[in-house]
């Protein structure tokens, strides 16, 4: 078989330029890891990878310029092998997994590059592993990665119990391309450009939290504290009338606020742009963001930010699939200041495990895409269950301790605005004092 010839969505095209541009070329590359505990059958484990490699065009994608047009190839396979590391005699498996995955993450996956992804299979015990992927967001964003991962956990699954994982439920990359070029054809385009040009009219500036002296194209990860339990985090959200999403948006606005000062917070919220049943079923990159302008006030309760986040965030993600980029090309210069400074927060609601027959499993994200200022990145189940969140920031490795502390008091804030949402924000002794002077 010859490989497939494809154009590209316009994120591509913008991806592909961005990293010609970029100093740093690792920005577009995600890494992520999956814990895994208890008995796993490599060749299983192997042989379903290999299948669900196959169904997947993203993965077997080629990119590259063609007379100035970028194009994509669908090659028919991809030359591959499960990488087997075994750090189970070291003194410290966890710390030698930790200098492995760093010496990993430091050489980039190009968009020129083939395949768009890497992968490996660590071993830090008898029954302990992590399953490490990293991509490029050329090829694939987190919910196609999520996709990837289901898909494979439900056919490793079907291979050890002799069961079937049924045809692949992943539908070709050319009908998305399909969806979009009619959406950019369509009288809902030209409607969502209207509503986004309106709606930032007025944009306030954008908050810095990182302080310019120790700032960095590098991203430093925390260590990932425990949010509040879930339950908690479900009440504040359905007296509400919303859901945790919202509740997160909420509780980053107001911890953006209260570090930088600021009475107006721009977030950045990436969002998944699956709106059709196509799109939730094509593994490839649609990603699109956007922008919420949130007034936080010192004198609200927690309960009024939310309900006016939740109003504000329902109105936007109805007019999500309109391209990010036009938005900031019809900001103009007003657009630059944004496009590196302000909190991001990813949400990723779509599930944080796998279920892989007799063990335990928990997704962990260890490398983004550019983070200029901080990125909040939130995984969770419909309910809240095993939430983990993930704080991020454009930092120098010396300064890492800045990260844990900021880290800190997010999550604080988090358990506190959750458990006493009706309370105004400012007498809440983890806002005070950074607000002190306004009380």
């Amino acid at each position: 078989m010859s490989a497939v010839r494809l154009g590209v969505t316009r994120n591509q095209r913008d991806l592909w330029a961005a990293e010609w541009r970029a100093t740093d070329r690792r920005m577009h590359t995600v890494a992520q890891h999956v814990e895994i505990r208890g008995p796993l059958e490599l060749t299983a484990f192997e042989d379903a990878m290999r299948q669900v490699l196959a169904e997947t065009e993203a993965v077997r994608a080629r990119f590259r310029d063609d007379g100035g047009e970028v194009i994509q190839e669908i090659l028919p396979s991809v030359r591959w092998r499960l990488a087997v590391i075994d750090l189970s005699g070291h003194s410290d498996p966890a710390a030698a997994f930790d200098e492995w995955a760093e010496a990993d993450q430091r050489a980039p996956i190009l968009a020129s590059d083939f395949p768009l992804f890497s992968t490996a299979l660590l071993r830090l015990g008898s029954d302990h592993h992590r399953w490490s992927l990293r991509f490029h967001h050329m090829a694939m964003d987190a919910f196609s990665a999520a996709l990837l991962l289901r898909r494979v956990a439900d056919v490793y699954a079907a291979r050890s119990t002799g069961g079937d994982a049924g045809p692949s439920p992943f539908r070709p990359i050319a009908a998305l391309h399909e969806e979009q070029r009619e959406y950019e054809e369509s009288d809902r385009f030209a409607a969502d450009r209207a509503f986004w040009r309106e709606r930032l009219t007025g944009l306030p500036g954008p908050v810095r939290i990182t302080p310019s002296d120790v700032a960095d194209s590098r991203v430093l990860a925390g260590v990932g504290l425990a949010p509040p339990p879930a339950g908690q985090i479900c009440r504040t959200a359905d007296a509400a009338g919303t859901a945790w999403p919202d509740v997160v948006l909420a509780v980053v606005a107001a911890h953006a606020a209260a570090e930088s000062g600021a009475s107006d917070v721009v977030m950045t919220v990436p969002v998944s742009n699956r709106t059709t049943a196509v799109s939730r079923s094509v593994p490839t990159n649609t990603a699109n963001r956007i922008m919420l302008a949130v007034p936080v006030r010192p004198e609200a309760s927690f309960h009024e930010l939310l309900t006016a986040v939740t109003a504000d965030n329902r109105e936007a993600v109805r007019h999500q699939i309109f391209p990010h980029s036009v938005v900031m090309a019809d900001l103009g210069e007003r657009a630059a200041p944004h496009r590196s400074s302000g909190p991001w927060v990813n949400i990723m609601p779509f599930g944080a495990d796998l279920a892989l027959p007799g063990c335990t499993t928990s997704v962990h994200r260890v490398q983004t895409g550019p983070v200029g200022d901080l990125e909040v990145a939130v995984y969770g189940d419909p309910d809240a269950a095993r939430m983990r969140v993930n704080v991020l920031m454009g930092l120098r490795p010396e300064h890492h301790a800045l990260l844990l502390a900021a880290e800190r008091r997010l999550m604080d804030r988090f358990a506190a605005v959750t458990a006493d949402p009706h309370r105004p924000l400012a007498e809440l002794p983890e806002f005070a004092a950074a607000w002190a002077p306004a009380r």
